[in-house]
């Protein structure tokens, strides 16, 4: 296994334990954020906490970018131990792999090896992809998509962009300033640091959204944000205990916010690229006029009858009491005339 520089990965089953467990295991991820002196000390208590991990122990991992596998994956990598580290692979010849740092003699001829390219980012971009410094996602008459609003979730990304485009006056400026994600060559560094600057950046989007309380309110009931209340055990009241009760996680988050802008953390000095940037107030925004025009979508369906009585599956609750204060299971008929 030709290992060309070594990742941190996300380890799955060592986030989150089940279902009725997320709140509770996704305090793991903000703790650290707060009581650790450096963004390396708290990424390393990550993998103290089973949250993160490397392949090699004796060396810190230049890349992360989100990678995901469980625990067991993770031991079958382990396993493995005929690995090469010396850098990328240069050329292939009849006898050998020349690699930046050595070259490894092919253990049959190349008619009988199998050779699999799993190289990405030759030219420094992030799978092929480069966020200049002036990059501008509302561009005039143009939606420019590409760098992340939310942590590592491209759906809800494309999500909230689609939603701002559709409230907000056809304002580019204004929009833009709605959102936070990393610019430039110095931000786009896929390394341990990315994973708190994206957090960060996420936590300034949905500071800049809350301007807007609606748009906040899209965010929660939307089912690509991994966090909504609609996803979790005891929906939204365990998602307000999990803010504002013991766990204090929105207190957490904002002191991290607060310790990146204060230059707390030694190994963040430049508050990741966006230092001095003012949150946009209400007086800021304006929303578009709605339409007159009813929308037609989602297309409502006629539903049709089930049985004789003209029931469905949606049935009103009033006829099931019905029933039920009638201690007659069989009198459904009589039951339908009375709520009728």
């Amino acid at each position: 296994w030709i290992t060309s520089r070594d990742i941190w990965y996300f380890v799955r089953d060592g986030i989150w334990g089940g279902y009725k467990s997320y709140r509770k295991d996704t305090v793991k991820l903000v703790d650290p954020l707060v009581k650790c002196e450096s963004l390396h000390e708290a990424f390393l208590q990550y993998e103290k906490d089973g949250i993160v991990a490397r392949l090699d122990t004796s060396t810190i991992p230049e890349v992360f970018k989100g990678a995901t596998i469980d625990k067991s994956e993770l031991a079958g990598f382990k396993s493995i131990k005929d690995v090469v580290r010396l850098g990328r692979v240069t050329s292939i010849s009849s006898d050998e792999i020349k690699l930046e740092k050595g070259v490894v003699p092919l253990p049959a001829s190349p008619a009988d090896t199998l050779f699999v390219d799993c190289m990405a980012d030759m030219d420094g971009t992030f799978y092929g992809f480069r966020v200049a410094e002036d990059f501008k996602i509302f561009d005039g008459d143009q939606i420019n998509m590409g760098p992340l609003i939310v942590s590592y979730n491209v759906c809800c990304s494309a999500a909230i962009i689609a939603y701002i485009e559709s409230t907000f006056a056809d304002d580019s400026e204004m929009r833009n300033n709605l959102l936070y994600f990393a610019r430039g060559e110095k931000q786009n560094k896929f390394d341990f640091k990315s994973f708190f600057s994206q957090f960060y950046y996420q936590n300034k989007t949905f500071k800049a959204l809350g301007a807007y309380p609606p748009a906040i309110q899209f965010v929660l009931n939307s089912r690509t944000f991994l966090d909504a209340p609609c996803h979790h055990y005891l929906g939204l009241p365990g998602f307000i205990w999990a803010m504002v009760g013991p766990s204090q996680m929105a207190k957490k988050a904002n002191k991290f916010v607060e310790r990146v802008e204060s230059g707390d953390f030694p190994d963040c000095q430049d508050c990741f690229g966006v230092a001095g940037r003012k949150l946009p107030e209400p007086k800021d925004l304006k929303i578009k006029e709605k339409s007159k025009v009813k929308s037609n979508y989602p297309p409502q369906k006629k539903l049709k009858p089930k049985s004789k009585f003209g029931l469905n599956c949606c049935a009103s609750v009033d006829i099931v009491n019905a029933v039920e204060k009638s201690g007659d299971p069989t009198n459904m008929n009589g039951a339908v005339k009375s709520n009728a």
